[in-house]
């Protein structure tokens, strides 16, 4: 366009008479004139300040510059430069109103100021302007319009190039004139060929979009274009603001045909403005587009997409009020570009680019598109967003090409329903049914049909059932609703005439009645309005919509109307795949969106999300087992809880399982963690389903299951044999929990007995606690700290309590077993009224049984699991048939089994029969650990019970049969893992079975003998005993371990005993003699305790020993432990053996010495204790409390005596030992610990009554600790060789006194034998021992 300089030498050459300097060569007289300070001069009439009074002499007058000989130079012939540099007094000033009679004589006096306008100095413009707008602005109201017409064609241009001065000021009078001139003015015609120009160079519309240069096929695409002014061409915000009215003014008094004439420069001023960066400017602008689109729309077709550009950055603007008005002036674009540009409108506010168009700019530095649509419906202001989402309710409404917007719409409207703000969610959903209700009436004949026969989908149980609708992404509305109304239900044409007229009602009308407490004037109120209670305030709002202002908002929602449901059905699927990329999306916020908006459609498209339920299932299951899970975001998971449930609301469940039935699948391809998910998943839509079946009114229980018939059945077995179950982790057992309750409660009176077997089956598998890792069987050996710690934990087996709780979930479980016992009980309840209420209450938090008190009554009222007798009864054999695949499983059935179940004949075979299996070499180290310890358990529960019991009770003998059969099972399957292969051999688990072992001895409801002893005397061998007795009897077990060892490294890092390096060879020697020590010591102390324990507990003054010499029989114990005082044969390479060490010398001694008194019971009491001086013991021997002889029925062959005896003093001298020692020697070994008490040899305090527990006999510390090695045998084997060889010397010192009273004949016959061979020191200190023998039992007599 033309400059406003070429416009005013235009106007120049119109009007030749005019008295004007003609500009040379483009000089510029304004550069050499020097400015002189503005003076204000005073009026005639006005008088001055006494201040001013030196200012009265002034007038205005032309006075000569200080010329600048330069600049005359350059003008040449124009002599020397006059300018007026102070403002003239003029006809304006000296009249105090100006002649208005006609537009001649009132131009004449405004012509002085007008020339002024010219003047180069800045005070004569800036006065004469303001003059001028004093007249024609303040004072416009009093001038006719010829007056006005006339000057208007008189100023308009000097007016013009006014709008160019330097001045800010200048500028600004000159737009208000000119402003006042249009609108007062009655033709605008001459004057538009000058103002549109002017304004478009002012406001820099020309090429907005800078791409006026480029050819056609260069130039960028629509969203590559400028969105808002960087620097704008008038600087002034002021200023612009004033052209920004100007502009206003100027097209509402422009007619259509002169607003064709410069369509262009009219949208391009509204667009500058749009884009300017000043708010205020913005706000006017979004109002000038909003009243010219409406005036205009027909000629703006092509120009609409341009002009909703422009307001982009008004839709981000940071003041709420920009983005309200920009919305309307959207809306109002809209209506310009019906049918041909709205598309593209909604592309640029949606940010939707052609993914086969990239752009140059993108290839070196980063594009970013906003989508104005989603910022705007997450604004940070709330009447930002409900405006928004009224706005777009609006276009969905009055738009006539509305068809093609709808697609964009919907899901941004579907995201109003679950805005943070409860009010503006609701209000969103009454829009919607507006939407539905419009939807109803375009498309009658379509609904016809469906509302006269009255279809109704499955899911709603022929219109019984309903579901919430789920406001804000919450199942049920969450808080945000206060009940929910109930839509009737779907009914046919009533043909017949079978119904009152009263009873004819229209399908899906509102069918609830008014809330109590709600206020509400029915005479004032529809019908309607009584049914959804008091409306929701709505904000006034001048902005609003018309269409919106009378629209009532209710809390209490129905289920979406027909026309809301079918309307968003028809658009969601062109949207509801891409959702499923944002679900799996890792950011909360993305993931949370896409849920709430795929929670919505859902809830409108109801059972028609069939068709995406493949990839709507397998979306879900990425994201439950992604990383958006993960976060554990709890908005997140609500969100897709609720997806699941309406899931399992709408859809059919057979189509659902079928999905996701893979799950529980043992061959099933898919992942854990997806696995995982689907379980999830399948909880949550059972969840929906059976709250949907509930929600029938009135109820029917003849639905039963309803639409679950197919799936329960199948869902219950596999969940029975998946293999998820055998070894869960925390998040598949979470998962099953979750699966198992979604349907347990609410359908157990509908599921059988062989279901409820199964169920119970999987409430046990999954409160199952996993076997605990015991210590490994490869040695940790080195010289650092690290090392030595390692294996002193490796040592420090951790002894499981005999009640310690085997269950992980127990507040599950126990609800489990509620559940599944419900029916049951009233069984029980019918048959023995009066019984089950004398029932003790049993949590699963606390599994003690110390408390229990002896009842006289049956033990189904004394053992507290039979709060769920009858429920195990009958599943018992079920249960137990898949328990073979699990231990945890078999160990929780036993662990909750009352034992009225476990005890029975046909039970006790199932039990052993598996816990043989658990126990065998064949099962993994921490099975056999916890098999061992669950027997033990077992068996303590049926010692309790014996003494619980009353006399005569049918219970007691089978509680007997049953803790000697756990003993034998257990004894035979560890002497079998000895007599094995060595790589069976496990020390955690001998060590575990000797810790539960002594144990359970020690406990006061346990007699022994019950486990050592069969009940009747009958030819069999206890395998307890014989296993403890082969333990510590075989002197080659280091050997054992030191092949179980290699085995586990061969196993362990591949490589075969060949390899291994001498440092490795001797670390395990070391750990195997250590092991080996360790055990035969815990089996000769448990076998010591538990003899004490028999002859101290007062039930019988004689042991039930067995006759002859099995196992069992003081016989073969006798001569097992004697075997220990001689090296015994190898039978095992390499092809010798150790010698015992000193330490179970002590042990083998203190056996022996027990049994030559078996029969006093005082002897029991009198246990062995290491002493720090042992030699001058020897030199004191104690006195026995009886005098020594074999026990009862036990006889020993002449040969066997001479043996024993000449072992005995062979074990002696193998102590390496100066016997008998010197009685003046100070002796004085390692010390033994003084602040820890004496070692006492099977020993423990509770074996002494509390009346004598100061006696002083013991002073030993109690073994009973959290360690499976008992204080003794680890502090016993921590001495050093010294003590330890003195001590022994002791012990058989003191054994030597009852041998030397009850093998007197062996003794005499072994030192003639002696003599012969001249084995002198075996005659000296056999000699010895008679002689010390002799004395000390002399005392006694």
């Amino acid at each position: 366009m033309a400059d406003v300089d070429e416009i005013w030498l235009e106007m120049q050459r119109e009007q030749p008479g005019a008295a004007r300097r003609k500009v040379k060569g483009g000089l510029d007289l304004s550069s050499l004139q020097k400015e002189r300070p503005k003076a204000k001069k005073a009026g005639a009439k006005k008088q001055l300040d006494s201040s001013l009074h030196w200012m009265q002499s002034w007038s205005a007058s032309l006075k000569t510059e200080q010329q600048d000989f330069g600049a005359t130079a350059l003008a040449g012939a124009d002599g020397a430069a006059m300018s007026m540099v102070e403002p003239p007094t003029t006809l304006i000033d000296a009249v105090e109103e100006l002649p208005t009679g006609t537009p001649e004589t009132f131009l004449a006096y405004l012509q002085r100021d007008v020339n002024c306008l010219a003047e180069d100095s800045l005070s004569v413009r800036l006065q004469s302007i303001q003059k001028l707008e004093r007249i024609l602005v303040q004072q416009a109201d009093g001038l006719s319009t010829d007056i006005v017409d006339a000057v208007c064609d008189a100023l308009l241009k000097p007016l013009l190039k006014r709008m160019k001065d330097k001045s800010e000021k200048c500028r600004e009078l000159a737009v208000k004139i000119l402003q006042s001139l249009v609108e007062n003015t009655s033709d605008l015609a001459a004057t538009l060929p000058y103002v549109f120009p002017t304004l478009v160079a002012r406001l820099g519309c020309e090429d907005l979009d800078g791409v006026a240069h480029l050819p056609e096929v260069m130039r960028p695409d629509p969203e590559q274009k400028p969105l808002e002014l960087a620097r704008p061409v008038e600087e002034s915000e002021e200023v612009r603001l004033c052209l920004g009215r100007f502009v206003a003014s100027l097209l509402s008094r422009c007619s259509p045909t002169q607003v064709y004439s410069y369509v262009d420069e009219c949208t391009g001023l509204i667009r500058a403005q749009a884009m300017d960066p000043y708010h205020e400017v913005k706000a006017l602008a979004c109002e000038t587009m909003v009243a010219f689109c409406y005036n205009h729309r027909e000629m703006l077709l092509h120009f609409a997409l341009p002009l909703a550009r422009s307001l982009t950055s008004c839709l981000t603007h940071n003041h709420a009020k920009i983005r309200i008005a920009a919305m309307r002036a959207v809306t109002a674009c809209l209506f310009c570009g019906v049918w041909k540009h709205n598309f593209e409108i909604f592309q640029i506010l949606m940010a939707w680019q052609d993914p086969n168009k990239v752009p140059i700019k993108a290839f070196f530095e980063g594009v970013t598109n906003v989508n104005y649509m989603s910022t705007l419906s997450f604004d940070r202001h709330p009447a930002v967003r409900r405006f928004w989402f009224e706005t777009m309710g609006y276009w969905l409404l009055r738009c006539v090409d509305k068809v093609d917007l709808e697609p964009y719409i919907v899901p941004y409207i579907l995201t109003g329903l679950c805005d943070e703000n409860e009010e503006i969610a609701l209000e969103v959903f009454w829009l919607i049914e507006k939407v539905g209700e419009a939807y109803e009436e375009e498309h009658e004949s379509d609904l016809r049909k469906t509302k006269q026969y009255g279809f109704d989908y499955g899911w709603t149980y022929e219109g019984r059932a309903s579901v919430p609708f789920p406001l804000q992404g919450v199942w049920g509305g969450g808080g945000s609703v206060s009940s929910h109304v109930r839509r009737t239900g779907a009914r046919g044409p009533d043909f017949l005439g079978e119904k009152a007229l009263g009873e004819h009602k229209y399908r899906e009308q509102l069918d609830a009645e008014i809330a109590e407490g709600e206020d509400v004037e029915l005479e004032e109120e529809d019908e309607a309005t009584r049914k959804l209670g008091k409306p929701l305030p709505l904000p006034t709002r001048d902005y609003c919509w018309g269409d919106f202002r009378d629209m009532k908002v209710f809390r209490r929602l129905p289920r979406p109307r027909l026309g809301s449901r079918c309307w968003v059905r028809t658009h969601a699927r062109r949207f509801i795949k891409a959702t499923f990329n944002d679900v799996v999306d890792f950011r909360d916020c993305t993931a949370n969106n896409a849920g709430r908006l795929l929670c919505m459609s859902i809830a409108y498209t109801e059972e028609g999300v069939t068709e995406w339920l493949q990839p709507m299932t397998a979306a879900l299951t990425k994201f439950y087992s992604g990383r958006a899970w993960a976060a554990g975001d709890s908005k997140v998971m609500e969100t897709y809880s609720t997806v699941c449930k309406l899931l399992g609301a709408f859809l059919e469940p057979i189509s659902l399982w079928t999905q996701l039935k893979t799950a529980l699948d043992p061959d099933s391809l898919l992942d854990l963690d997806q696995r995982v998910a689907s379980v999830r998943i399948l909880s949550m839509c059972l969840q929906g389903h059976i709250e949907t079946l509930q929600s029938i009114s009135p109820p029917d229980p003849s639905v039963g299951l309803g639409h679950l018939e197919e799936v329960i059945p199948e869902l219950i077995s596999m969940m029975h044999e998946s293999d998820l179950l055998l070894s869960p982790t925390p998040e598949s057992r979470e998962a099953l929990w979750l699966l198992l309750f979604s349907f347990l409660e609410p359908l157990r009176p509908q599921l059988s007995e062989g279901q409820i077997s199964q169920l119970l089956f999987v409430a046990l598998a999954l409160a199952a606690k996993p076997p605990s890792d015991q210590a490994s069987e490869l040695p940790v050996t080195g010289p650092s700290s690290k090392a030595k710690a390692a294996r002193a934990a490796a040592d420090q087996l951790q002894l499981l309590d005999l009640e310690e709780e085997e269950l992980l979930d127990p507040e599950k479980l126990n609800r489990a077993l509620e559940a599944l016992s419900q029916g049951l009980e009233e069984t029980v309840t019918a048959a023995t009224p009066g019984k089950m209420q004398a029932l003790p209450s049993y949590s699963l938090d606390s599994m003690e049984d110390d408390d229990f008190v002896a009842s006289p009554c049956e033990v189904v009222e004394s053992d507290p699991r039979s709060l769920h007798q009858l429920l195990f009864e009958r599943a018992f054999m079920e249960v137990m048939e898949r328990s073979d695949d699990s231990f945890q499983v078999f160990r929780s059935v036993l662990y909750l089994s009352p034992l009225a179940v476990l005890v029975k004949a046909d039970h006790q075979d199932v039990v052993f029969q598996r816990l043989a299996s658990f126990v065998a070499s064949t099962a993994s180290q921490p099975t056999r650990c916890a098999a061992h310890t669950l027997g033990v358990q077992l068996a303590h529960r049926c010692a309790k019970l014996l003494e619980s019991l009353p006399t005569g009770s049918s219970l007691a003998p089978l509680a007997r049969n049953f803790i000697w059969k756990v003993f034998q099972l257990a004894g035979r399957a560890q002497s079998e893992a000895m007599t094995g292969k060595c790589q069976s051999l496990s020390f955690a688990v001998i060590m575990t079975s000797l810790s539960q072992w002594r144990g359970f001895f020690l406990q006061s409801c346990v007699d022994p003998r019950l486990a050592l002893f069969p009940s009747v005397q009958q030819e069999v061998s206890s395998e307890p005993l014989a296993w403890m007795v082969s333990c510590f009897a075989d002197q080659e077990l280091y050997k054992r371990f030191h092949l179980a060892m290699e085995h586990a490294e061969v196993v362990l890092t591949g490589r075969s005993r060949d390899d291994f390096v001498v440092e490795k060879a001797r670390q395990f020697r070391l750990e195997s003699e250590r092991r080996s020590n360790i055990a035969r010591a815990m089996s000769m102390s448990t076998l010591l305790l538990g003899l004490r324990r028999m002859l101290l507990d007062g039930r019988s003054s004689s042991l039930p020993w067995q006759p002859g010499s099995a196992a069992g029989s003081t016989r073969g114990l006798f001569l097992a432990v004697a075997s220990m005082f001689s090296t015994a044969e190898p039978t095992m390479d390499p092809p010798f053996v150790r010698p015992s060490p000193p330490g179970l010398i002590i042990y083998a001694a203190e056996i022996l010495h027990l049994l030559l008194h078996v029969e006093q019971v005082e002897a029991a009491a009198s246990a062995f204790r290491l002493l720090d001086d042992a030699a001058r013991a020897i030199h004191q021997l104690p006195v026995p409390k009886s005098k020594p002889c074999l026990p009862q029925g036990m006889r020993l062959s002449t040969e066997e005596e001479e043996q024993l005896v000449a072992n005995f003093i062979g074990a002696m001298l193998e102590l390496n030992l100066t016997l008998p020692p010197d009685p003046q020697a100070k002796h004085a070994p390692a010390s033994l610990d003084q602040g820890s008490g004496d070692i006492v040899l099977g020993w423990d305090d509770s074996l002494l009554p509390a009346s004598s527990g100061d006696d002083g006999r013991i002073a030993a510390a109690s073994s009973r600790e959290s360690s499976a090695v008992p204080a003794e045998v680890t502090r016993l084997l921590a001495q050093s060789s010294e003590c330890q060889r003195w001590n022994a010397a002791l012990a058989l010192y003191t054994l030597g006194v009852d041998l030397s009273e009850v093998f007197q004949d062996a003794f005499h016959a072994n030192i003639a034998r002696w003599k012969k061979r001249k084995e002198q020191a075996k005659v000296l200190l056999a000699q010895d021992v008679l002689q010390r023998g002799k004395k000390t039992l002399s005392a006694l007599t």
